[in-house]
């Protein structure tokens, strides 16, 4: 057998292949780079929907409201119990205060009379022919001290505006204990008696509030005039005022919910405040308009 031997052209490979282990190695791979992040697409903006928002309501007006025509009749209205400088003994609270009402109708939720006692809110009286007691003119757990009183009785319409004419009205002093001196003259002493606003405006009732007062002895724009001054929610410092020189229901309009007081004056034509128990009176009301409107009132007492 012959061996065949390699040729000295071959031997360069053979050597080649021997310092590389025998294999050919691939070639050097560049270093790895991560991919750049994505870009991302701006989506568009997403607007939330805004709270809903309650109604606003206009400013608070306060001002001259149109009043209702005068009866063709005018309504006639007497105190016949207590009489005049009447003295009330015993338990005075028992008394019981009769009225004579002539030409005009009074009916449960409709036209009736306001019975005021010593300056305390009205009762709204819807049968003139009941007796009323004393009592039920005060509050819980008053009583009548020694001494003058009065009360004054006028006609209301269904809205409670007083009815503005001269046999509407009737006036009686009285006493309990016994009779004393007066500084008050019935006959010819100014006097303003507070009638509207009073007590609690629940829903749409404080959309128009009437204010409203009776003068005795007294004429707006000759000799007397009215300031009228309301302060509350929005417009606690400043308030509301006007001054009134004509006999005619005023308005409140637009009040929002809280407690309000509300100032009547009576001053004289110089603006000066007229002497009397009973010729500034203020009084607090109250509004919730989140509240169910008013239910009609009681058959003897409304608001």
């Amino acid at each position: 057998m012959k061996l065949r031997a390699f040729g000295f052209a071959s031997l360069p490979l053979v050597l080649f292949l021997v310092a590389c282990g025998g294999k050919e190695q691939p070639p050097p791979q560049a270093p790895y780079t991560p991919p750049p992040p994505p870009v991302e697409t701006p989506s568009e903006p997403v607007e939330t929907p805004a709270e809903p928002q309650a109604p606003s309501l206009p400013d608070v007006s306060f001002g001259p409201t149109r009043a209702s025509d005068q009866p063709a009749k005018a309504p006639r209205v007497q105190i016949t119990a207590p009489k005049m400088d009447q003295v009330l003994t015993g338990t005075p609270e028992d008394f019981a205060v009769k009225l004579d009402v002539k030409n005009w109708e009074t009916a449960h939720g409709g036209a009736h009379v306001h019975l005021i006692l010593d300056d305390r809110p009205y009762m709204a009286i819807y049968d003139t022919k009941e007796p009323i007691k004393l009592s039920s003119l005060l509050g819980p757990g008053e009583t009548l001290s020694e001494g003058e009183h009065r009360l004054v009785a006028f006609a209301s319409r269904q809205n409670h505006e007083s009815v503005k004419q001269k046999d509407a009205v009737s006036v009686v002093r009285f006493w309990v204990g016994k009779k004393d001196k007066s500084d008050w003259k019935p006959k010819t002493d100014p006097m303003l008696v507070y009638s509207r606003p009073k007590g609690t405006y629940n829903g749409s009732a404080a959309d128009n509030i009437l204010v409203d007062w009776y003068l005795v002895n007294a004429k707006l724009g000759e000799t007397h005039q009215l300031r009228a001054t309301v302060h509350g929610p929005g417009i606690e410092e400043t308030g509301r005022q006007l001054t009134v020189t004509e006999w005619r229901p005023l308005a409140l309009d637009y009040l929002r919910s809280g407690d309000y007081t509300i100032t009547l004056e009576l001053l004289d034509a110089e603006g000066n405040p007229v002497p009397g128990a009973w010729n500034e009176t203020t009084r607090t009301i109250t509004v919730n308009r989140e509240a169910a409107d008013a239910q009609p009132p009681s058959p003897h007492q409304g608001h």
